[in-house]
């Protein structure tokens, strides 16, 4: 595995890319100010353009790298070496454990959707129609009341599809 030294050295590089970049395309932009009046010109200058700004972001990502950089060194957990490695004990693997589900972080029960628990549904309206009486509930479904039976459907849908049958 790569160390620590290659992310640093990583880091430089793109510091070094992004201020190369932000250079010629500052030196690009100055040579084109002269000859500006012919197409040469405004194509050096529209490219520097680009490419200083361009150099601008690439540095903008190599600060973002340092801070991380820094970030991983503050987190790093800091292990004292013995003074003799030879007399050291040998590390002894600690036992698995059976994997468990993982306990919510504190204050996640604020966030968490709330259970849900089903409750009778509520009558949300009713009508007459062909000498039967329909009841629409809270839930979606569809009751129909008439010649002495009740009929109950899960929902609008699947009445229209007993009926059409």
């Amino acid at each position: 595995m790569r160390g620590v030294w290659y992310f640093r050295l990583t880091r430089w590089g793109v510091f070094g890319l992004g201020a190369t970049l932000a250079a010629w395309g500052l030196a690009a932009m100055f040579e084109g100010w002269d000859k500006i009046q012919i197409e040469r010109g405004w194509s050096l200058f529209i490219s520097g353009a680009v490419a200083l700004s361009g150099g601008v972001v690439t540095l903008a990502i190599a600060a973002a790298l340092s801070r991380l950089d820094h970030a991983l060194l503050a987190l790093a957990p800091r292990v004292a070496a013995p003074a003799n490695p030879a007399l050291a004990p040998a590390p002894t693997p600690a036992p698995m454990a059976p994997p468990t589900a993982m306990a919510p972080p504190p204050g996640f029960e604020a966030y968490a959707p709330k259970r849900y628990v089903e409750e009778e549904p509520v009558e949300v309206d009713r009508y007459e129609n062909g000498g039967a009486l329909y009841v629409m509930y809270s839930n979606g479904s569809v009751e129909i009341r008439g010649d002495g039976r009740v009929r109950r459907f899960a929902s609008l849908s699947e009445l229209r599809a007993q009926v059409g049958a």
